[in-house]
């Protein structure tokens, strides 16, 4: 089934999903089994996507999710937990390079839609490494997300 085939009202209910669970996710008083809900969390998020939510804004849930659990909780034996692996998919997901941001983002307000619209969905997908850069450990990498943070009061 293609995701054409779903609806608003599929990406909703996914949606609806998400949100639950998340609550749960989030409830302190959950302790370690904010890590199931979260994972359960996830999977409606999968479900959005694949009825045609859009990647950029499940990728921000899901970085945000995963950050809040790692101060809280701790890294875990799971790698989706390790602030590492975390920043890594930051990294991978971001539309453009660090390079191009940077250029960009000097004239940001004269830039098309689609050029602040990319600038911006960089500054929300590294917002949750603002709470776990410090506990990134491995080189390079920690030295390029603290670059793009760097960067970040710049983005639009």
């Amino acid at each position: 089934m293609e995701s054409s085939e779903f609806g608003a009202d599929c990406i909703n209910s996914w949606l609806a999903a998400w949100q639950h669970n998340l609550l749960y996710a989030q409830d302190s008083d959950q302790g370690e089994t904010r890590r199931i809900w979260a994972r359960v969390a996830f999977a409606a998020l999968d479900g959005a996507e694949q009825a045609g939510y859009s990647t950029r804004y499940a990728d921000a849930s899901r970085f945000r999710l995963r950050a809040l659990l790692i101060v809280a909780l701790g890294p875990g034996d799971d790698p989706l937990w390790d602030p590492d692996r975390l920043a890594s998919d930051v990294l991978e997901a971001l539309p453009l390079s660090r390079k191009q941001a940077a250029g960009w983002a000097v004239d940001w307000q004269r830039r098309s839609r689609d050029e602040i619209l990319a600038l911006r969905t960089c500054k929300i997908l590294l917002a949750p490494m603002k709470v776990i850069t410090d506990r990134v450990a491995e080189e390079p990498l920690r030295t390029r997300i603290d670059r793009w943070l760097d960067l970040w009061p710049q983005l639009p």
